[in-house]
């Protein structure tokens, strides 16, 4: 028997029909019921992501992980920014595209994700060069399981606030410093989400927009092809 497309999971054990009994009652410009819609995003990375990076920190064996955990580290942040600005990647096109509320952008590549992360995202604010990041971290553990160029990738630093470091010949991310950072990132998005916070430049009405239309996305393509 074909299961009911509305009846597939996409958040941990919410489900499509979740999603649609919830979104009526969802207004941009008032605080009301975004809680509930929150929920769905954070258990979806919960589970696709920051659950797998806990369960690999516990391994302690300092053996190579830390590039997995920085792996899951770098497409979270893809998410998290995806999320904000709304961008829905097009294929075989290989950009991002925005397309809420009549203002259609194109030609957002996955660099520009993390320009945009590690520059304007609180409590980054530009201490990370996001495209050095890119290139040298994210595109070297994606397609070669290295980092480039004097990048390298440690466990945790013993002061908590030290998340990055570099020096003459080494640029440093300790992870689990790192990680903690990128939950502040999250904490403040939900806060503007959730109650109206103000987040960064785009206003709290469109940042919901934008988070409408990463759901309803994400349904779309979790619903089976015909």
């Amino acid at each position: 028997m074909t299961k009911d497309p509305k009846e597939i999971f996409i958040a941990g054990n919410l489900k499509i029909s979740d999603w649609e009994k919830l979104k009526p009652n969802l207004i941009c410009e008032i605080d009301d019921n975004w809680i509930d819609a929150f929920d769905f995003f954070e258990r979806r990375i919960y589970f696709r992501y920051i659950r797998p990076i806990q369960v690999i920190q516990c391994l302690l064996s300092n053996k190579g992980e830390g590039f997995a955990i920085v792996n899951l580290q770098c497409s979270l942040i893809e998410t998290i920014e995806s999320f904000y600005n709304g961008w829905i990647f097009k294929y075989p096109d290989g950009y991002y595209l925005r397309e809420i509320r009549g203002k259609p952008i194109s030609g957002v590549k996955n660099k520009d994700i993390f320009i945009e992360f590690f520059k304007k995202r609180d409590p980054f604010n530009g201490e990370i060069d996001g495209f050095d990041f890119y290139l040298n971290v994210r595109c070297g553990l994606l397609h070669e399981t290295q980092t480039k160029n004097g990048w390298r990738i440690l466990g945790k630093h013993h002061n908590s606030g030290t998340f990055y470091d570099q020096d003459e010949n080494d640029k440093i991310i300790y992870r689990t410093n790192f990680q903690e950072v990128i939950n502040k990132v999250i904490e403040n998005y939900k806060m503007a989400i959730i109650k109206g916070k103000p987040y960064g430049l785009i206003p709290v009405a469109e940042l919901r927009a934008n988070f409408v239309a990463k759901i309803d996305h994400i349904c779309e393509l979790s619903k089976p092809k015909s």
